[in-house]
């Protein structure tokens, strides 16, 4: 039987991942949330999570807008979950003695964002408008002024191994050097977006050796920003 090349996709438009990996990226935020995970005490804090989305890609089929309402279709680019930070913010002290504060410091990452998207009197308008941070965080969701706003992004990354067997990315903002930004404008004039660097910013995932029967034992895989996107 001759070979038919009507039915052979290369998988460059509709295949292979749904979600971004570590890298530099045209992004623009959909939203922001507080999270908490399950291995952090209720006094730990937050970690800062912006969701992401790429421009739109010809043929691309993203993942749905929400699973339990179809009508509201998919998403037109790749999607992920940055942390603004590796860490989370709590309230505490520094080795070296210097306070602080939880509020402050999330505040701190909202009018980032502000600034990169040039929306910063949206920040301003919100001095002394809420009680809480998590008030302040539905305020700005649901204002969202960043909507449909694209940012240059450098996105670091640590892998890991889900329970289907999947390759998994927590990911965040990199720690900056002196004069650098991870996030700015798309259209900046003068750019100061850190570069990408792999080996500096995507730590790879590196299966270790199968331990003899019996005597395998049970490891936790670092899920503290696993997306809420499947493969």
């Amino acid at each position: 039987m001759a070979l038919s090349t009507k039915d052979v996709k290369t998988g460059e438009a509709g295949g292979g991942l749904k979600t971004i990996t570590p890298g530099q990226h045209k992004l623009k935020i959909n939203s922001i949330e507080l999270k908490r995970f399950s291995f952090m005490e209720q006094d730990q804090g937050y970690y800062f999570i912006m969701n992401v989305e790429t421009e739109p890609i010809d043929g691309f089929e993203g993942f749905m807008i929400d699973v339990n309402d179809p009508s509201k279709g998919n998403y037109a680019g790749k999607v992920g979950q940055v942390k603004a930070n590796k860490f989370f913010y709590k309230n505490g002290t520094t080795k070296g003695g210097i306070e602080i504060n939880r509020d402050t410091e999330l505040m701190k990452q909202i009018k980032k964002i502000c600034l990169a998207t040039n929306k910063a009197e949206w920040f301003e308008n919100a001095d002394g408008k809420y009680d809480t941070i998590e008030a302040m965080v539905d305020g700005f969701n649901t204002d969202a002024p960043f909507k449909d706003v694209f940012l240059n992004m450098t996105v670091a990354g640590k892998e890991y191994q889900k329970a289907n067997g999947h390759i998994g990315y927590d990911m965040f903002l990199p720690k900056l050097s002196k004069g650098l930004v991870a996030m700015e404008a798309a259209d900046a004039k003068l750019s100061k977006i850190m570069p990408f660097n792999e080996a500096d910013h995507w730590s790879k995932y590196v299966a270790e050796p199968v331990a003899e029967f019996g005597d395998a034992g049970e490891t936790t895989p670092d899920l503290s920003g696993a997306p809420d996107f499947e493969l």
